[in-house]
Order: structure tokens, then C-alpha cells, then sequence
């Protein structure tokens, strides 16, 4: 019998790995193009540029939510001996969610990084004229949570896109439990593929928005780069190359 092939063959890209990899630094790059050639008036004035759009306030806002609902949607088809594997990997991502964006330690890892860089919550002067009479901005709290409560900016550090992170996360672990079943004997049929691909249609809609709208170059490429952590250990790393961990949080099928 021939040898078993080296095991770096199996971090290989397939063309589906560099599909779900490429498309979202694709849409935030077209974004950030359209947003620098097109005349001021429409990269600024539009209902998607201000941050209280409908698609915003109820399904970004609460994306995690969202993203869990049609994960729960879509676990209804697994068999029922891949539903606890299913849920380990998804647990794994909420991880990573909480990790970056909600709690790491104390403050999550997007307010570590503003603060590292520089930044920090400050007081917002209500009389302009009363900044002669302060010696500097009084810091106000360590979270930008915190911050929007005490009625502070944060101001002065790298803001990484929060907006960037979650869209392409959610994105990235959907589309990777889902694609055994689009590739499968119903494929895109049915009303349970029709709500993960729906949401998935809203999470790239609002991404490319994000690239035309808000933050720097530099805020969303972090914002992508830490996107890409979790999936890139558990989906390209860890089930492709670690008989073990695979063992334990399975593989995403039908």
C-alpha cells in the first residue's frame, strides 16, 4: 500500500475553503473602492450611511442572536448523532464571539486594543468654554460599553470593526456547517436553507455597507484578521489535521 500523504497536504485550500475565505475581504475591498471614487454625496448621504437604518438596529445590533437562531434552525435537519458536535462547534464560536466583542477577562479583546493603541473614554465637555478651566479630559470608564453609559467618547486609539468581526465570523461558521447540506441530495431546497442563506445575503448586504460607510482601511482589515482566528483554527486547522480535537467536536455534515 502506498504511504499516507504528509500531513501538510491536508491545510491544502479547497475551492470551497478559499470561496468562503476570499469573499469578504473581497465585498470589504469593493466597499472601501466604491466609498473613495464615488462623489461625496454618495459615499456619505444614504439610508445604509447613517447608523440607525432598520437593517442596523434589528439584525446587526443583535447579530449574535440572529446568528444563533438560524444555527438552531438548521440544527433541526442534523441527524440527531450530530447535533452535540454540531452545538460543541457552534459553542466554540460564540467563544470567540464573547471573547472579542463582549468579555475577555474583564474588557473584551476590540476594547483592549483600543486602549493599547492609545484611547480611552473621555468626557464629553457639554460648555465648550469650560475646557480652559480642566486640566485634560477626565477618563470616564475601560469598556466603550461603559463609556456609552457614563454619556463618554471613546476616543484616541485603533476602534478594530466590530462590524467587520461579527459579519464575517457569523459568516464564516454558517457557511462552513452548512455547506454539507447545500452540497447534499436537496441542496438549496427547503424553508430552513432558504433562512440561512437569507441571513447570510443580510450579513454580506450589511458588510459591504460597512465598507462603503464606516471606519478606516485599517479598523476593518483588523476587523477581518481577528475574524478569521476561530475559523481558521477549528476549520482549516484543527478538523483537517488533529484526528483528536476532530473526534471530539466532530465535522460538520448532514
Amino acid at each position: 500500500t502506498p504511504p499516507p500523504p504528509p500531513a501538510w497536504r491536508s491545510l491544502i485550500p479547497t475551492g470551497i475553503d478559499l470561496f468562503t475565505a476570499s469573499v469578504y475581504p473581497a465585498t470589504l475591498l469593493l466597499g472601501s473602492v466604491y466609498s473613495t471614487l464615488s462623489p461625496d454625496t454618495a459615499s456619505t448621504d444614504s439610508y445604509f450611511s447613517r447608523k440607525s437604518n432598520f437593517a442596523n438596529i434589528f439584525f446587526v445590533k443583535y447579530g449574535w442572536l440572529w446568528t444563533t437562531l438560524v444555527f438552531a434552525l438548521h440544527l433541526t435537519r442534523l441527524r440527531s448523532p450530530s447535533r452535540p458536535q454540531a452545538l460543541l462547534r457552534y459553542a466554540l464560536a460564540t467563544l470567540w464571539w464573547v471573547a472579542v466583542t463582549q468579555w475577555f477577562f474583564g474588557a473584551p479583546i476590540m476594547d483592549r486594543t483600543f486602549t493599547l493603541t492609545g484611547g480611552a473614554c473621555r468626557a464629553v465637555m457639554r460648555d465648550p468654554g469650560a475646557v480652559k478651566e480642566v486640566l485634560g479630559e477626565k477618563v470616564l470608564a475601560a469598556t466603550s460599553a461603559a463609556c456609552k453609559l457614563a454619556g463618554g467618547r471613546w476616543r484616541g486609539g485603533h476602534d478594530l470593526s466590530g462590524h467587520t468581526f461579527l459579519l464575517t465570523h457569523a459568516s464564516l461558521f454558517l457557511w462552513s456547517e452548512v455547506m454539507p447540506v447545500l452540497r447534499g441530495v436537496r441542496g438549496w431546497r427547503g424553508w430552513r436553507t432558504g433562512g440561512v442563506v437569507g441571513l447570510l445575503a443580510v450579513w454580506w448586504w450589511m458588510l459591504l455597507m460597512t465598507g462603503v460607510y464606516f471606519h478606516t482601511w485599517r479598523e476593518k482589515l483588523t476587523g477581518w484578521i481577528v475574524s478569521m482566528v476561530q475559523w481558521c483554527i477549528v476549520y482549516v486547522w484543527a478538523l483537517k489535521t488533529q484526528p483528536q480535537i476532530r473526534d471530539v467536536v466532530g465535522v460538520p455534515s448532514v
